[in-house]
């Protein structure tokens, strides 16, 4: 994270705008003053939406962070794959992958934009205290969410040593130009507790389309659950379903469309195809006007899966296979394709399948409950009472990948079941879920940066 600097010229001459490597070049005295950039209530609006059009770049929550975890996990094929989804998909990426060096650009630049926002919010002229605890809180919730998602790439999952000491990412609280190095994984959880628990804390009921409470305790849940921690996941998750008013969608096609669905507890909102979340999920997945396949192709696996029962309205709606020569292509039609997108982050169907589990762990029967909520609405009959604890957990893991499918949550899933009772899963029956490809690679710009940083191990996984 050596050029948080540069980011910040980026900011001050760009704007919201990306920039090239030509302005590592432009010397400090070309730098435009903090308070002509910082010193309106309206800039520093500017300045915090800056920070979640960077969440929302396609190189990170807006494309890479899903179609990665898909694309090194079960739920796609290789058809045709190069260049660095094959590295992916292959578990061999090198420390020179424009995909994970957009992943960690732009989640740092997320944390980057934030902080220095906060360093500089008590010297804002008109900024109301409302509006300052406000974007305080903002921050804290883009900073914690960042820093879950960007370790769950870059390091091994939670619990992969009984301390959670092994190497995560650098944690980064404050504007600075400092290097730091890599922080254990339990640290960087921890810190993305206390930010997202501050942000629960902070952050108002109703935010317009940005970050509220129940968005900071979603993703509360999410984070204990990577966890194992199934008393406090089920508690967040408890909490949201029951008080922020989301709703499960009757309509399994209104879960990803045009506008906000009930089920949205946080968005990447898109105002039209210019101007969309959800380009990276249209570009990978998408098949639109005059296209005859799309990039990314469905396993096998997960499409028989979602077909095996003929009345699971999945299967017939986010599934299209085609011919493409001598295999069979299947295509993901979830996400719609003639209109903008917004992608969320959290949503209701995740948090019932959160609880769910959480909820069979801890034997609270309400498991079954989510459970078949989920399934009635697919056209799934339902199961029936007097199933075991054991085997819910089992039916709720595997409705939770038909559920969730290209939504990014597949290889961190396989790695929290392996920590948890599977130490012995083989990822595609072909790599053990701990192998040295599971984790990217950081990229050649980090290294080169921080020369102390250290590297993760080189290697793949057969």
């Amino acid at each position: 994270m050596k050029h948080l600097s540069y980011w910040l010229l980026c900011l001050f001459i760009g704007a919201l705008s990306a920039c090239s490597d030509d302005f590592l070049e432009v010397k400090p005295d070309d730098a435009v003053p903090i308070d002509s950039v910082l010193s309106t209530p309206q800039q520093a609006q500017e300045f915090l939406n800056g920070a979640y059009d960077a969440l929302r770049n396609k190189g990170f929550m807006g494309g890479n962070a899903w179609i990665l975890s898909d694309m090194m996990a079960d739920n796609i094929q290789g058809y045709n794959l190069g260049g660095d989804w094959l590295a992916h998909y292959t578990w061999t990426t090198d420390i020179f992958l424009g995909t994970t060096r957009d992943l960690l650009f732009n989640g740092s630049k997320t944390i980057s934009r934030g902080n220095f926002l906060l360093k500089n919010l008590d010297n804002i002229d008109g900024l109301s205290d409302a509006d300052k605890n406000r974007m305080r809180g903002e921050v804290l919730f883009l900073r914690g969410l960042s820093m879950f998602e960007l370790v769950r790439f870059f390091g091994q999952p939670y619990g992969y040593t009984a301390d959670n000491s092994h190497p995560g990412i650098a944690i980064r609280t404050e504007y600075s130009r400092d290097t730091l190095n890599r922080s254990s994984v339990g640290d960087v959880y921890a810190q993305a507790i206390a930010d997202l628990s501050e942000a629960a804390n902070t952050l108002p009921t109703e935010n317009g389309v940005f970050a509220t409470s129940w968005a900071a305790k979603a993703y509360l849940a999410k984070v204990y659950f990577q966890m194992n921690d199934f008393a406090k996941a089920y508690q967040y998750a408890d909490e949201v379903i029951n008080g922020s008013g989301a709703t499960l969608e009757t309509d399994l096609t209104n879960r990803f469309g045009e506008g906000k669905s009930n089920e949205t507890i946080f968005e990447l909102v898109s105002t039209d195809l210019g101007n969309n979340s959800g380009g990276g999920l249209r570009d990978y997945y998408w098949i639109g006007p005059g296209a005859t396949i799309a990039a990314a192709q469905l396993s096998q696996d997960i499409y028989g899966l979602a077909t095996a029962d003929p009345n699971d309205l999945r299967g017939q709606l986010w599934y299209k296979p085609i011919e493409g020569g001598a295999a069979l292509l299947t295509q993901c039609t979830k996400f719609g394709y003639t209109t903008a997108i917004n992608v969320p982050l959290a949503h209701l169907s995740e948090l019932k399948l959160i609880r769910a589990e959480a909820a069979a762990e801890l034997q609270n029967p309400i498991a079954l409950q989510d459970l078949n909520d989920l399934r009635i609405r697919a056209g799934v009959q339902p199961i029936g009472n007097g199933t075991s604890f054991s085997d819910l957990i089992t039916l709720i893991r595997a409705e939770r990948r038909l559920e969730l499918v290209a939504e990014g949550n597949r290889l961190h899933d396989l790695k929290r079941q392996a920590v948890r009772d599977l130490p012995n899963l083989k990822i595609r029956g072909i790599a053990p879920w701990d192998c040295p490809g599971m984790v990217c690679q950081l990229p050649d710009n980090e290294l080169r940066g921080n020369p102390n940083m250290e590297p993760n191990p080189a290697g793949g996984c057969y």
